[in-house]
C-alpha cells in the first residue's frame, strides 16, 4: 500500500489555521491529499463537532509551550525526558492507549512549524550534559511523519547538537523516508514492542513485530540508533515464555547501536478502565499508584521486569519507567545512578512535579 493510499484509509478531510499555509509540511499534505475536503479554521473548535475525531486532521502552528519535560510521578525515578507535541493523536487503535482519556473526541494535529520546538531544544541542550527529546508522548511519532515530511527538520536540526538525542517512537515501521538523511547526529528510532499475541489482540493497526523488527534494523544500517520501549507490559497467559522470547529476539542488535530499552507495566485512570472494561488483563489484581493510576501490584510488576532484563542481559542499557527506589533495587540490585550504562539518562535529576 503506498502513503498517499494508506492516508486516504485513515483521514476523511483536512483543516487547517491560516497561519498554517506557510510551512513545508502543510505543502507535504497538500501534495498528496489534496482532493480531500479542505478547510481554513481559527482553531480546533471551530471543527464543526460531526468531524471532531481521529478520521479528521488539523494542520496548525505550535500552541503552548512547544518544548516539556515528562512530568514524572514523586517518589518514583524520573528519567529526565522532554516532550515536543510536534503530533497529537493517534489513530492505531491500541486499547490500552491512555490517551483516549482527553483525545478520543479531537482531530490529529500536526503542529507544522518546527522552528519554536527546534530553538527550544537548542535552549534546553544549553543549560544539560544530555538532553533526551521525542516527539511520541501524545501521538505516535511517525504514523503521520510520511506525510508531513516534519520529523527530518528536526534530526538535521539537532544533528549539529552532541548532547541532544533526538527519539521518534512509534509502533509502525514507517522509517524508509528518513533513512538518506544526512548528519542525522546522535537520532534514535524507538518501537514500542510487546510480544504478537498482544500485538494482535491490543494494538489495533500497529503493524506486526516482525515488521517493527525489520525497521529496526533498517534504521540501524543507514547509521541511526535504535531503542525498543517494553510498555505496557501485561500479563497474559504464558507471559514469562512470551516476553522472555521477545527479549531474546532483541539480542540480534548490537548493544552499541541500541540506545536505551524501558520496561514499563500497563497502567491506566480510573476513568479509562471505565472505557476499557471489556478488556481481558483487567480481571488482574491492580492498586492505586501516587500518580493515581492503577498498577500490578509490585511483586507482580517486579517478576515482569526482572524476567526480560534477565533475558536481555548487562550489555543492554534498560531502565525501568516511572518506578520506585524499591522495584529498582529488585529488579537491578542497584539504583540507575549506579548502573554505568544508564547512569547519564538518570544524573541530572530535576524535582519531580506532582504528587
Amino acid at each position: 500500500m503506498s502513503t498517499s493510499t494508506y492516508y486516504r484509509s485513515i483521514i476523511d478531510r483536512v483543516y487547517f489555521t491560516p497561519e498554517a499555509e506557510n510551512f513545508s509540511a502543510f505543502r507535504h499534505v497538500a501534495e498528496q491529499l489534496g482532493d480531500l475536503p479542505w478547510s481554513c479554521v481559527a482553531s480546533a473548535d471551530d471543527i464543526p463537532a460531526e468531524y471532531r475525531n481521529q478520521r479528521s486532521l488539523l494542520l496548525q502552528t505550535v500552541r503552548g509551550e512547544p518544548l516539556t519535560p515528562c512530568p514524572g510521578t514523586r517518589h518514583h525515578q524520573c528519567c529526565n525526558y522532554y516532550t515536543l507535541d510536534a503530533f497529537i493523536g493517534c489513530s492505531l487503535g491500541c486499547s490500552y492507549c491512555i490517551m483516549q482519556s482527553y483525545l478520543n473526541f479531537s482531530p490529529l494535529v500536526v503542529q507544522v512549524d518546527p522552528a519554536p520546538s527546534i530553538e527550544a531544544i537548542r535552549a534546553e541542550a544549553a543549560r544539560r550534559r544530555v538532553l533526551r527529546v521525542g516527539t511520541g508522548e501524545v501521538g505516535d511519532s511517525l504514523q503521520l511523519d510520511p506525510l508531513t515530511g516534519l520529523s527530518s527538520a528536526i534530526i538535521r536540526a539537532t544533528a549539529e547538537l552532541p548532547n541532544v538525542q533526538f527519539e521518534m517512537k512509534t509502533k509502525t515501521d514507517f522509517v524508509y523516508h528518513l533513512l538518506d538523511i544526512q548528519p542525522k547526529g546522535r537520532a534514535v528510532i524507538g518501537f514500542s514492542v510487546n510480544p504478537p499475541t498482544v500485538i494482535r489482540a491490543e494494538e489495533g493497526t500497529a503493524v506486526s513485530l516482525q515488521r517493527r523488527l525489520k525497521a529496526a534494523a533498517a534504521a540501524i544500517d543507514a547509521g541511526y540508533q535504535v531503542a525498543f520501549h517494553f510498555d505496557p507490559m501485561i500479563r497474559i497467559a504464558g507471559w514469562e515464555q512470551e516476553y522472555r522470547e521477545l527479549a531474546a529476539r532483541l539480542r540480534q542488535f548490537d548493544p552499541a547501536r541500541v540506545a536505551w530499552i524501558s520496561l514499563g507495566s500497563v497502567r491506566f485512570t480510573p476513568g479509562l478502565r471505565k472505557k476499557i472494561a471489556d478488556r481481558p488483563y483487567l480481571y488482574d489484581e491492580f492498586v492505586p499508584s501516587q500518580d493515581g493510576k492503577l498498577r500490578y501490584l509490585q511483586p507482580l510488576r517486579t517478576e515482569m521486569y526482572r524476567a526480560v532484563a534477565e533475558e536481555l542481559g548487562p550489555a543492554y542499557p534498560v531502565y525501568l519507567c516511572m518506578e520506585s527506589d524499591a522495584v529498582w533495587r529488585q529488579v537491578f540490585g542497584a539504583l540507575p545512578t549506579e548502573i554505568p550504562r544508564i547512569h547519564a539518562i538518570f544524573s541530572e535529576r530535576r524535582e519531580v512535579r506532582g504528587a
